[in-house]
């Protein structure tokens, strides 16, 4: 997701195709009923670590790419109305999934789940989408941050950041106490100082590709190997996907090397790009509601441990993402259009009052 613009650049918008092809394909994994032995040093279990391993990359990606954007922004509040868009296409799933598994009986009615479904971002029914608002509300405040310190000092923050909630929780069990947002914002620094300073400019998308194919290897071999121990092993066998979290320096060596090979990538604009990738955000929230999973993943157990897994995975997958892609298109063009009149009629009067109560704490806190 980026601030809208006239024309967004193929070769980022290609990439946010990519990143949630290797989401999808993380979820066909890891909510598809596998249940591994340490005896099951096979074929299909090595490619079941293979697609297991472009899920947290993907999410990284996707954080970079905002970052990449938004640290352009100069407005010093928050856009209300991406705000209202974003929010409104979370409640158009949640709260219409909701209703659809009421009707089919796989969900009991309740003033807790109505509540809860009704206010999707508050109670983070997709984790994503929460953490990311969040980091999009603050993200004015955190280019006010980043764009105060020189270039020297910039780099060092980056630095600081990814020793303390990438490289520890690399090779010790600690987190450092870091989350979910505290990493957004690491890869949002990350991003930021791409967009406004650049790496090494003699490295080229062809040479990012070899980094990023260097590292994938790497971390992919790394849960070969633990799979392999783990037959004697509990230790291992317990922690074959350790180097594939969302934070691990691996992990986030593979994203920033592959966000920087498309990012250096020259391709011309292309319309059916844009579209399909215009509706990756609603692919994620419609493939991975809870309540769909065990429809779109019911099968996936059945090819556990033969090398029709493959095919299978590529099938289903792309399936899913063309049935998703096609609904999120017409939910934009339908739903998507009438919630947003409403908001732009209303937007003034709603900015109006939150400024106002924005006033009220200010006096009653500070004493302004």
């Amino acid at each position: 997701m980026q601030e809208v613009s006239a024309k967004r650049q193929t070769n980022i918008e290609l990439l946010r195709i990519v990143s949630m092809l290797m989401i999808v394909f993380h979820h066909f994994a890891v909510h598809g009923g596998f249940e591994w032995e340490p005896s099951d040093v096979t074929l299909p279990h090595f490619y079941y670590n293979f697609i297991e391993m472009g899920g947290k990359i993907g999410v990284d990606i996707f954080v970079l790419i905002s970052g990449y954007f938004l640290i352009s922004s100069t407005t010093k509040l928050f856009n209300v109305k991406k705000i209202m868009k974003l929010w409104g296409q979370v409640f158009f799933y949640s709260i219409g999934f909701y209703l659809a598994s009421i009707l089919l009986g796989a969900e009991n009615i309740s003033l807790r789940s109505l509540i809860k479904f009704s206010f999707p971002i508050t109670f983070s029914v997709w984790w994503f989408a929460s953490a990311y608002i969040v980091l999009y509300i603050i993200h004015p405040y955190l280019n006010l941050l980043l764009k105060g310190l020189n270039r020297q000092t910039y780099r060092l923050l980056i630095v600081v950041l990814v020793f303390i909630w990438s490289i520890i929780p690399s090779v010790t069990p600690s987190k450092m106490e870091g989350n979910t947002l505290t990493w957004f914002i690491t890869l949002y620094a990350i991003s930021g100082y791409v967009k406004l300073y650049g790496f090494n400019k003699k490295l080229t998308s062809r040479h990012y590709f070899v980094l990023w194919f260097v590292f994938s290897i790497l971390t992919y071999l790394s849960s070969i190997i633990f799979t392999i121990l783990g037959r004697s092993s509990n230790f291992f066998f317990t922690h074959i996907n350790f180097f594939m979290g969302m934070e691990k320096i691996s992990t986030l060596l593979i994203s920033v090397t592959l966000f920087m090979a498309f990012a250096k990538l020259k391709l011309t604009y292309n319309k059916w790009i844009q579209l399909i990738a215009s509706a990756t955000f609603g692919v994620y929230l419609i493939h991975d509601n809870k309540i769909l999973r065990s429809y779109f993943w019911f099968k996936n157990v059945e090819y556990q441990h033969t090398m029709l897994i493959i095919p299978y995975s590529i099938m289903i997958v792309l399936t899913v993402y063309i049935l998703c892609t096609t609904v999120d298109l017409c939910r934009k063009y339908t739903f998507e259009r009438l919630w947003m009149s409403l908001v732009n009629k209303y937007a003034d009067m709603f900015i109006k009052l939150i400024k106002n109560i924005v006033i009220c704490f200010e006096n009653l806190v500070f004493g302004i």
